[in-house]
């Protein structure tokens, strides 16, 4: 290694010196450059022939290794035959600062089944406190709980309250707004059961039948429960009222539209004392005049076919209004 050492520094040597001297012309400097850099080419190229021995040794360089951790001697264990009889007689003695732990038996698994095992005794009970209703005390002597005196009574909604007053009314029917709101009554529940086809032929069926039943528009007497009742700006009232089967006569509920029918009641008429004393749900026998019209026979205030025939409302003045 040292012979090529010294080859390859006297090569660049030479390199350094000759380098310059081809570039700046001979000087000092170039020339020892190249005669050093000329014999350490030749002894390294020498060296690296003959290989001769040289006396240099390189220093040994310790090596940090980690240190071995230390073996502990190994304990001889003393067979029982040859250890001293006294230390078998002595028992032995604990060192001191030693906790003596006695060994705690730990229940395994048993090998009997659950016939075999004793019983585990139950809790004691706990007492509950219980609170006994009036009037819900079991019978002495039969045990059993006391029958209930009444059955709770649902409350009903305002529209079956309605329904129930509008069905005491029927009887109360004069013979012609019996055979209207039949007519009327038999065309819904026919236009409710038909299909689409079907249905434009029971509108001009219905008409026939109402005419039928009141050949003439005024009518006396009839009877109806307080739907609405208001009064416009001008002091006219407009009345809305339904008959026993849901069909509602009424006035308009504009003066524009009323110009010609003038259905609503002017402040100051004789039905409009009438109807002040009225409220809204009270029944009432009532007259007045329908508008003869087609295609319903009288002028409906519905719009749409299926409005007309499910839910008739027709346009009415009313001459006469009292508290039944």
């Amino acid at each position: 290694m040292l012979w090529i050492a010294l080859f390859i520094v006297g090569l660049l040597g030479l390199l350094a010196g000759l380098v310059p001297l081809l570039l700046n012309g001979l000087s000092r400097t170039n020339f020892a450059g190249i005669a050093v850099g000329t014999v350490l080419l030749v002894a390294g190229a020498a060296g690296v022939i003959m290989k001769p021995s040289l006396p240099v040794t390189m220093p040994h360089i310790a090596i940090l290794e980690p240190a071995a951790p230390e073996i502990a001697p190994e304990t001889q264990i003393v067979p029982p035959s040859e250890s001293a009889p006294a230390a078998a007689s002595e028992p032995a003695t604990p060192p001191p600062n030693v906790r003596v732990v006695e060994p705690v038996e730990v229940p395994g698994p048993s090998n009997k089944d659950e016939s075999q095992l004793e019983p585990t005794p139950l809790p004691d009970p706990v007492p509950v406190t219980t609170t006994v209703i009036p009037g819900a005390e079991p019978d002495p002597i039969t045990g059993q709980p006391p029958a209930q005196s009444a059955a709770a009574t649902p409350t009903a909604s305002p529209a079956e309250e309605a329904a129930a007053v509008l069905g005491l009314l029927a009887p109360q029917q004069p013979k012609d707004q019996a055979a209207f709101t039949q007519a009327v009554d038999s065309a819904r529940e026919a236009f409710d059961k038909a299909d689409d086809t079907q249905r434009d032929a029971i509108q001009p069926q219905r008409a026939a039948a109402i005419c039928k039943a009141l050949p003439k528009p005024e009518v006396k007497g009839w009877v109806g429960k307080i739907q609405s009742m208001e009064a416009d700006s001008g002091k006219r009232m407009t009345v809305t009222m339904a008959l026993p089967d849901g069909t509602l006569v009424k006035t308009w509920n504009n003066a524009m539209s009323d110009m010609e029918d003038q259905t609503l009641v002017p402040a100051g008429s004789a039905v409009a004392q009438s109807l002040g004393k009225l409220k809204t749900g009270d029944t009432v026998r009532f007259s007045g005049t329908f508008f003869a019209d087609e295609p319903d026979c009288y002028r409906s205030s519905r719009l749409s076919l299926t409005q007309s025939m499910m839910e008739p409302s027709f346009l009415f003045r009313f001459t006469a209004v009292e508290k039944l």
